[in-house]
């Protein structure tokens, strides 16, 4: 798990806040990082307290993401679509420290008239112990603006498409 990039660039950006009262909000967002070879895309989500950046696999895992927010229907209809996300944690060896998974999900809930939400949640597999694991940070928006997700999810395949 990545906590900080010394330099990145924001594409799909959702903030909303959990407490009115918080000044910082809760962060859904797809990013790049540049590197020599292109662009490395990252996910990065959280609460306002703890933040964290899970890689994609490829382009095309981005395109995924991005369809999943864009195939979210404007009417309360039942959907929802699942995208997972992992890396292993490097340590300062040759072995992995652990294994960072994480999923996002956008759709509408069928227990709440079909309203529209994002999720978020990570957690932490240690390395030689498959059954324990950490939970890391989650985030749930209910009620997004489904047609600024729209245009978000728009703007994140033009940026794919053009990079």
């Amino acid at each position: 798990m990545i906590t900080y990039l010394p330099e990145f660039e924001q594409v799909f950006l959702h903030t909303w806040r959990d407490d009115p009262k918080e000044e910082t909000p809760s962060l859904l967002s797809v990013v790049y990082e540049p590197t020599a070879t292109g662009r490395r895309w990252l996910l990065w989500a959280g609460p306002p307290s703890f933040r964290e950046f899970v890689p994609f696999d490829d382009a095309d895992h981005v395109r995924e993401f991005a369809r999943a927010v864009l195939d979210l229907p404007a009417t309360a209809v039942p959907y929802e679509r699942d995208v997972d996300l992992a890396e292993e944690e490097p340590e300062d060896g040759a072995d992995p420290a652990g294994l960072c998974a994480a999923t996002v999900t956008v759709g509408r809930d069928t227990s709440a008239d079909h309203r529209p939400y994002l999720a978020y949640w990570s957690y932490y597999v240690l390395p030689g112990s498959p059954e324990q694991y950490d939970p890391g940070p989650s985030v749930f928006c209910r009620d997004p603006d489904v047609g600024r997700l729209h245009s978000e999810a728009r703007a994140l395949l033009t940026a794919l498409d053009g990079g």
